[in-house]
């Protein structure tokens, strides 16, 4: 199932860019992300890792596509055996950024997720 969640918000493009290419970066906007490790610093294809969602749930992740010119990056990341595709896009809204993400995955995963990403993705927006 897909599910798709878009929030605008007043940051602008160029900084909700750089927080979420830069993985040191996301538990400040998703909290629910505990911890990224990986190697490197910043989303790249190819680049592999692992995530601490909720304090308590590990799961490994690759970055699938990345294209900074189109606002846009992919990550599959697998919880409990479960594979989530993320696919987020930016563009610009007036003075600020209109996000969406992707969420595809088996049900109910994309609905339980959901609200957590809708409130992740006003965290990124805001100034």
């Amino acid at each position: 199932m897909r599910h798709t969640v878009t929030v605008a918000g007043p940051a602008a493009p160029d900084v909700v860019w750089e927080r979420y290419a830069r993985y040191e970066k996301w538990a400040h906007w998703a909290p629910h992300l505990r911890a990224v490790r990986t190697q490197g610093d910043v989303i790249r294809p190819g680049a592999r890792g692992e995530v601490l969602f909720a304090g308590f749930l590990r799961g490994g992740f690759e970055v699938t596509e990345v294209d900074r010119p189109q606002g846009a990056w992919t990550w599959k990341v697998t919880f409990l055996g479960i594979p989530v595709l993320v696919a987020h896009t930016l563009v610009p809204q007036g003075t600020g950024t209109r996000v969406a993400v992707d969420l595809t995955a088996p049900l109910p995963v994309p609905l339980v997720y959901a609200p957590m990403v809708d409130w992740a993705l006003h965290r990124l927006t805001r100034v």
